[in-house]
């Protein structure tokens, strides 16, 4: 850069202001092109990751569900108001069917499973929906759930002499592939979860639901 400033200069030392510029934009306009796409392309990557792609303050995926996507984004905004989030860093999806150990279902994105699990690694998700038999092998893979101390009112559901999710009611889903009878449909805090204190803001606000008669089970399935 220093070697075409200083052969700039010497080259327009007897040139007005106008010529100059004239002779720089004749001699050296791919240059500034060139400078100008590179600034672009910094002042691009740094808005879209600086502020176009801010990670969810609270993710909560529902396993196995007949959820619908306008049922899960009304529940993630219903429940971003409640806690005084931004709508947009709430997601709460159910899109996560899969097959695991006796529960073996057709026509599924296997791929979602993956999916789950390295979001679990990379301590993405901070709840999570799930049948009584998938809490029990996400154990077997090694995962642990936050034990809860509080559960706002909500039916504790104990593992061992612990409380490790609350209990929403039971899974129509399984029963209606699998048919087995009494399955029952967790609430879920991934000990790893990031969100800790946003967790327990969902569960004062499903209370809340609970009081103005809304079945757990159904909240998000609309």
């Amino acid at each position: 850069m220093k070697k075409y400033i200083a052969d700039i200069r010497e080259k327009t030392s007897g040139m007005n202001r106008k010529e100059a510029y004239a002779y720089i934009w004749t001699y050296y306009w791919y240059h500034i092109m060139g400078i100008l796409a590179m600034i672009a392309l910094i002042l691009l990557f740094a808005v879209h990751y600086g502020f176009g792609n801010k990670k969810p303050l609270f993710t909560c995926i529902l396993v196995n569900q007949e959820a619908s996507m306008d049922g899960t984004q009304a529940a993630a905004e219903t429940f971003a108001d409640y806690a005084g989030l931004p709508r947009e860093r709430v997601a709460i999806t159910s899109d996560y069917m899969f097959s695991y150990g006796d529960v073996r279902l057709e026509g599924v994105n296997e791929g979602s499973y993956e999916k789950f699990f390295f979001q679990w690694r990379n301590e993405e998700i901070d709840a999570v929906i799930i049948p009584e038999s998938f809490y029990q092998h996400v154990k077997e893979m090694g995962g642990n759930f936050r034990v809860l101390k509080k559960t706002e009112g909500l039916a504790p559901y104990m593992d061992g002499d612990s409380c490790t999710a609350v209990l929403l009611g039971h899974d129509t889903f399984t029963k209606k592939v699998s048919g087995k009878e009494g399955e029952k449909l967790l609430l879920a805090f991934p000990e790893n979860g990031k969100h800790e204190e946003t967790c327990k803001v969902f569960l004062q606000y499903l209370k809340n639901k609970e009081r103005e008669g809304e079945e757990l089970e159904t909240i998000f399935n609309r």
